[in-house]
């Protein structure tokens, strides 16, 4: 991970975007056509390895306490991720997430697509950081990062 700030560092021009999704549950909803939002439950962690990028923050910290990069802001927000159908849903995350739909989310999830009637759809929704990077004069001593 280091290795690659360095080279991120090497390669910009002043400044890097660092983009990812933050620990936590991400929760699974449901939005009528009027806009209402049925809240059905969240998405455990069922990843082998830790929750979250802990490298990727240690590494990130690492380089700026070597003065490589300066932190000139950081900002949260959440990216909700869209589905017609609550399978959709259900495939995407068995499939693709790390993550796992209970059976007491997944009724609920069921339960309200069927209220919400025609034009519903399921969504999660997650907190995503941003980190505004600031790239530095090299510093003093000869080490990279």
């Amino acid at each position: 991970m280091v290795h690659a700030l360095t080279e991120t560092w090497r390669v910009s021009r002043g400044v890097v975007l660092d983009v990812r999704p933050r620990p936590g549950e991400p929760q699974v909803l449901v939005c009528d056509a009027p806009g209402r939002e049925w809240a059905c439950g969240s998405l455990p962690w069922s990843g082998d390895l830790p929750e979250g990028h802990p490298q990727a923050e240690a590494a990130l910290a690492q380089v700026v306490a070597q003065g490589w990069f300066a932190v000139a802001g950081a900002r949260q927000f959440d990216w909700v991720d869209t589905f017609a159908t609550a399978d959709e849903l259900a495939e995407t995350v068995h499939e693709d997430w790390s993550r796992t739909l209970d059976e007491d989310t997944a009724l609920k999830l069921m339960r309200a697509m069927e209220q919400g009637g025609r034009g519903a759809v399921s969504l999660i929704r997650q907190a995503i950081g941003v980190k505004l990077l600031r790239k530095l004069p090299r510093p003093a001593q000869t080490d990279s990062p």
